[in-house]
């Protein structure tokens, strides 16, 4: 659970959008464009060889006389040698990119807030909601980002915050659990229609918890898991069916745990991994739909919670910071097809209760936090180099904030806490 703000903690109505600053420059390099081969200079050369050979026969008679015949034979070898000389001419021309990475300002929420959700929807808006700000919220609003403002639009049925939350193939977002004002902790779960900007009850789950995950699963079904009930964390999971609007039970967890994450691999099955269970947790799991049934499988190389879980376009996962006895900045990977863990680059900034998101471009986006203070530092994680680099930073220190990725690839970047 995210700690509550307190008296000297300031809400940030402000938000931010990461946009990159394109800039052109043109190189000429030897080509990689070949014209055709034209002879330079065709040169014959021509060696004659003249042999003479003088053959001398000597003939004597009785009278004394001599006869001399020289046989002279001239021998022509002529030699040609043709030289082909070609040019070829090369010529490249490259356009160099460069992305500067900045922050800039965006419309301000109507309201601050902390422990929320956001979403963007089908018609490309983000849709935030709940959390707290001294009371817990139920209060909704909407993010244009064709004018960069900020509408309300239909309250939740419940206030609450640390709660779980998907978006579903129909469009609709589920919200699931939390705890309201008065410190209960909740079963009831609701759907947002973007069509009529309505909250509707549907099914309630069958125990009511906070700091839970929310995962859609490839049937279109939603998959709980863990959480936190009152005085004790919890393994069991349930599976909410759209078309019924009903939960099921399904197969408990082997360790109950709080402040995991749970990612759905390429394969269909869910990693589960961390969290706290009386100490934090290094310990993983895998959930198989088909079976309903959970399984151990590699242990992280360190317990960790309050991390983040990013599915990466290569189908690993990439584990970032977390908190143990102290906060984290070392990074691990889980391959499905062996199921073991490896290190990877650690950050170059110790962070739990931050952000991470996979860019279009595979890469992934690390934003805030808290370490020994609030964080306003931001990294890139580049899966091909396996490399953190450190970008532009926020223009306000910030954790338990959201961030979404807008449909023109910008990031949004909402409230939180510092």
């Amino acid at each position: 659970m995210v700690a509550s703000p307190t008296d000297e903690d300031h809400l940030f109505l402000k938000f931010v959008i990461l946009a990159p600053k394109k800039s052109e420059t043109t190189t000429i390099l030897p080509s990689t464009t070949t014209s055709a081969l034209t002879p330079l200079t065709t040169t014959a050369i021509t060696t004659t060889i003249t042999t003479t050979t003088a053959t001398t026969i000597t003939t004597t008679t009785a009278a004394t006389a001599s006869l001399t015949t020289t046989t002279a034979t001239s021998t022509t070898i002529t030699t040609t040698t043709t030289e082909v000389t070609s040019l070829t001419t090369t010529i490249t021309t490259t356009t160099t990119t460069t992305q500067q990475l900045e922050w800039t300002n965006t419309g301000s929420m109507i309201q601050a807030r902390t422990g929320h959700i956001a979403f963007v929807l089908e018609n490309g808006k983000v849709l935030v909601t709940g959390g707290q700000s001294g009371d817990r919220l139920n209060s909704t609003e909407l993010y244009d980002p064709s004018i960069g403002m900020w509408t309300s639009t239909g309250s939740m049925i419940d206030a609450r915050s640390d709660f779980a939350a998907s978006i579903l193939t129909n469009g609709k977002v589920l919200v699931t659990g939390g705890h309201n004002a008065d410190g209960d902790y909740l079963n009831s779960t609701e759907l947002y229609d973007s069509t009529t900007g309505m909250w509707t009850a549907t099914g309630d789950l069958n125990n009511a918890r906070f700091d839970h995950t929310a995962s859609v699963l490839t049937n279109g079904k939603v998959l709980v898991t863990g959480g936190y009930y009152y005085d004790h964390r919890i393994n069991s999971s349930e599976l909410y069916d759209p078309v019924t609007e009903m939960w099921t039970t399904t197969g408990s967890l082997n360790d109950a745990r709080s402040g995991h994450t749970a990612s759905v691999l390429t394969n269909g099955n869910v990693l589960v991994t961390g969290g706290y269970n009386n100490n934090q947790l290094k310990s993983a799991e895998l959930y198989d739909p088909n079976t309903g049934i959970w399984t151990t499988t590699d242990s992280m190389i360190d317990a960790r919670e309050y991390h983040r879980a990013s599915v990466l376009t290569n189908g690993k996962v990439l584990v970032t910071g977390g908190l143990n006895a102290h906060a984290l900045k070392n990074c691990i990977l889980y391959d499905p097809s062996t199921k073991t863990w490896t290190n990877t680059s650690d950050m170059h900034h110790v962070r739990w209760d931050h952000t991470a998101s996979v860019l279009t471009n595979g890469q992934v986006l690390v934003t805030g936090g808290s370490g020994s203070s609030y964080l306003n530092n931001v990294e890139l994680y580049d899966p091909f180099t396996a490399t953190w680099t450190t970008i532009a930073h926020m223009n306000h220190a910030r954790s338990g904030h959201t961030a979404s990725i807008l449909t023109n690839g910008r990031v949004l970047v909402t409230a939180g806490f510092n």
